[in-house]
Order: structure tokens, then C-alpha cells, then sequence
């Protein structure tokens, strides 16, 4: 199994950022299982959080959102 640990948003149950937190992620695209890009942090801000999150591009095009990531494990 491949995974990776990845900085994420994190959200309440009703969709509204409450911070930031580390997953670690299967590895593969929702949409099609292929492998998904080389993440990288980049500068994110939303409802007054500002920090770090981790951002690819899929070599097969599909946009993999954090929502729909498979989380695997906890992250250390």
C-alpha cells in the first residue's frame, strides 16, 4: 500500500474550516486507482485559518479532492 502523509483542512459537520491537520492518504486516484501527482505545500487561507496545505496535479487528470481522499492509519 502507498501512502502518504498530507497537511489537509480540517472541517466540522457543517463544511466550515476549523483548521488545518495531517493525514496520511492511499495514495491512488478516487476516480480511476492510478497514481496521484508529487503533493506540495502551498499558503491557504479561508475563515480566518491561515496556513499550509498540500496541493498535486494527477498524471491522469482527475482532480482528487480532500474530501474524497481514503485515509489510511493515523498520522504521526
Amino acid at each position: 500500500m502507498n501512502a502518504k502523509k498530507v497537511t489537509i483542512p480540517a472541517r466540522d459537520c457543517n463544511g466550515f474550516m476549523i483548521g488545518f491537520k495531517e493525514v496520511n492518504a492511499l495514495w491512488k486516484c478516487p476516480t480511476c486507482g492510478g497514481e496521484m501527482g508529487n503533493p506540495q505545500l502551498t499558503q491557504h487561507s479561508e475563515d480566518g485559518f491561515f496556513g499550509q496545505v498540500h496541493i498535486w496535479e494527477n498524471p491522469c487528470g482527475h482532480v482528487a479532492h480532500y474530501k474524497n481522499l481514503q485515509i489510511v492509519g493515523d498520522a504521526e
